[in-house]
């Protein structure tokens, strides 16, 4: 990246003030990187936290088999037991929330509805193009 950047730079498309790759290099080294991209990736988030993050802060975790999902549990010993408790009480309310709250991908009332009236339109859509009226291809 520093090459094209020192073209760049020599075709007079960019300033010395505007180079990337020093900061990237830095952010990298340091390990910010993986803290922004957790941050703007949700979905990598567990795996990143416990393979970068976590280690890059508490130390190295030792886990067998790239299996990560039990390293939290040799965490809790920094945890204080006023935390502990906290953490506990917090996941018995996610867990009984998780009966009372519909999925969100759960439709609802008028998403049903909606798709039954779509799949009365396609059927006779359909059946119009069986007796001639559709396009021919």
């Amino acid at each position: 990246m520093r090459k094209c950047e020192d073209e760049a730079i020599q075709d007079r498309r960019l300033v010395e003030g505007q180079r990337l790759s020093g900061r990237m290099r830095d952010s990298w080294q340091s390990g910010d990187f993986w803290i922004m991209y957790a941050a703007r990736n949700n979905f990598a988030f567990d795996a990143i936290y416990w393979k970068k993050i976590d280690q890059r802060f508490f130390g190295p975790a030792i886990y067998e088999d790239d299996n990560i999902c039990d390293v939290w549990r040799k965490r809790l010993h920094l945890l204080e037991s006023g935390e502990k408790e906290l953490m506990e009480e917090y996941v018995n309310l996610k867990l009984k929330e998780r009966n009372t709250f519909r999925l969100a991908w759960d439709p609802d009332e008028y998403t049903v509805g909606w798709i039954k009236r779509m799949r009365e339109i396609k059927r006779k859509e359909e059946g119009e193009e069986g007796k001639g009226g559709g396009n021919v291809c």
